[in-house]
């Protein structure tokens, strides 16, 4: 009896694996096709001849439609289930990006970027979804880190290839590859995840939604007056600032303000992402274990942190004469803190807004952080193109950064 039970944990543990190998397939696709491309950034900027504020238009295009349908994206998450949603989400982002590599122009190209948004407005809620289904209530923290990394290493090994094969078979091609290796994991993803194996609980899942669509309105109204979950919505908007603003110009940043070669940038850009793996298991522990589950702490710490490190790039990090194995180790850093906060985020969120209110608090705190990403890269560039270089908007965000994190979490 005893070996029966030990067999049968076992097979639920590989079962449980597999499972969630296949719904980080997706992240890995995303990330991998995303960042890959803002690692090309530096090509298109030479072929188009752009500002560094245009470069930032990318990154607001691409989430302009994330952010518009972020509380919406949910319910056809629910009507179509994880399975067909990934497929969907997956195949529309994967086909835009195969488009970019025949755009005649930057402003096609960013107009596509808006299309391309909409797959990633219903992935994220297809994977959160689909993790729900899946992973009983004690492993549902690990399991989301585990999903969760597949995109930090997706972007890892497109910002490092990807600006690679740019350099030798242009970047059109590069992102046309990237976009075809998305499709083809969404597709595996599709095959290999057995929706039919949890219908009891995607029925029960199911009908409970539905009753919370009859009152959605007032859910959503009850959420805006909360006020210490409203603070930390709001603080999301930073957490977006400090995150989009890094990603969308770092690579352009290496190139241009530290002489580093393209193909060095993308290999900088992947380490950025690196270090936002880490991170994402480092802060969960340190929150768990170091801060007894104190979010707040953690989140104040982690923004304080992230704008420290913005001042330190705007103030000694901002030359070619800083050694690159410098410039390395602090991208890692870099990407420790200003890539890996949501996990503790999402955790407060879910804590303030209970359990029966914890999937429209998350699209919610959701568009507060994507209107952080959509205006950082253009703020970014904005003062990157009058000044000259990215010094001054490395202080600027930094200081931002350090302040409101300060207002919203030292606040009562």
């Amino acid at each position: 009896m005893i070996l029966f039970r030990k067999r049968e944990k076992r097979e639920k543990d590989s079962d449980l694996l597999r499972i969630l190998i296949v719904l980080s397939m997706p992240y890995i696709a995303m990330g991998l096709s995303q960042n890959g491309f803002l690692g090309l950034l530096p090509f298109v900027r030479e072929e188009f001849v752009l500002t560094r504020v245009q470069v930032g238009y990318y990154s607001t295009s691409f989430f302009v439609s994330a952010a518009v349908l972020a509380v919406f994206s949910g319910s056809i998450v629910d009507k179509l289930g994880p399975r067909k949603s990934l497929l969907l989400g997956i195949g529309c982002m994967s086909l835009i990006l195969m488009l970019y590599g025949l755009s005649p122009s930057y402003k096609v190209l960013l107009f596509m970027a808006i299309l391309a948004g909409l797959g990633l407005s219903i992935i994220t809620p297809a994977v959160i979804k689909g993790v729900v289904i899946a992973v009983p209530p004690e492993k549902r923290a690990v399991s989301m880190g585990i999903v969760q990394s597949g995109y930090g290493f997706g972007s890892i090994a497109g910002a490092s290839l990807l600006p690679l094969m740019g350099e030798s078979l242009g970047w059109r091609i590069a992102v046309q590859v990237a976009a075809a290796f998305a499709l083809l994991t969404g597709l595996l993803a599709y095959n290999f995840y057995q929706e039919q194996n949890n219908s009891s609980r995607i029925l029960e899942i199911s009908e409970n939604q539905r009753g919370k669509q009859l009152s959605f309105k007032d859910n959503l109204l009850s959420l805006l007056v909360n006020k210490p979950l409203f603070r930390v919505c709001v603080l999301g908007i930073i957490f977006g600032v400090s995150e989009g603003a890094v990603i969308s110009h770092f690579a352009v940043f290496l190139s241009e303000d530290l002489n580093m070669s393209r193909v060095i940038a993308g290999l900088g850009l992947g380490t950025l992402h690196f270090g936002g793996i880490i991170g994402l298991t480092g802060w969960g522990w340190v929150s768990d274990r170091l801060f007894r589950g104190d979010r707040r702490l953690s989140l104040f710490i982690i923004g304080l942190a992230i704008g420290t490190m913005y001042l330190l790039f705007g103030l000694f990090l901002n030359t070619p004469q800083v050694s690159p194995v410098t410039v390395f180790v602090f991208s890692f850093l870099l990407g420790f803190l200003a890539l890996s906060w949501s996990g503790v985020y999402f955790v407060m969120i879910g804590e303030f807004a209970g359990d029966k209110q914890a999937g429209i608090a998350t699209g919610l705190s959701l568009s507060f952080i994507r209107t952080g990403i959509l205006v950082a890269p253009l703020g970014f560039g904005f003062i990157a193109d009058v000044k000259g270089n990215y010094e001054y908007s490395w202080l600027l965000f930094g200081v931002v950064i350090i302040v409101v994190s300060s207002l919203f979490l030292l606040r009562d």
